[in-house]
């Protein structure tokens, strides 16, 4: 399976910048998979045995602070 690493468009970043959802989600579905690596965490279960998971809640603070971050973005197209 191949990955996709194509960059989104200059008219989905424009976009997003505006406001508008869809946009928002496309880019937030390219960076998925780092913000995901960015968020693992050490859980121990009751025997004392750790796995590594992804810390929902703090990927959920990252997803929202990259939101605000593109929605205060200055785009200036010239």
């Amino acid at each position: 399976m191949e990955r996709n690493t194509k960059m989104s468009a200059i008219s989905t970043i424009c976009s997003a910048v505006d406001g508008d959802e869809i946009a928002m989600e496309k880019i937030l579905n390219h960076y998925n998979a780092y913000i995901s690596k960015a968020c693992l965490r050490p859980c121990y279960d009751e025997y004392g045995n750790m796995r590594i998971v992804i810390d929902m809640d703090l990927k959920g603070r990252v997803r929202t602070t990259i939101m605000k971050a593109i929605l205060n973005f200055e785009l200036e197209i010239k």
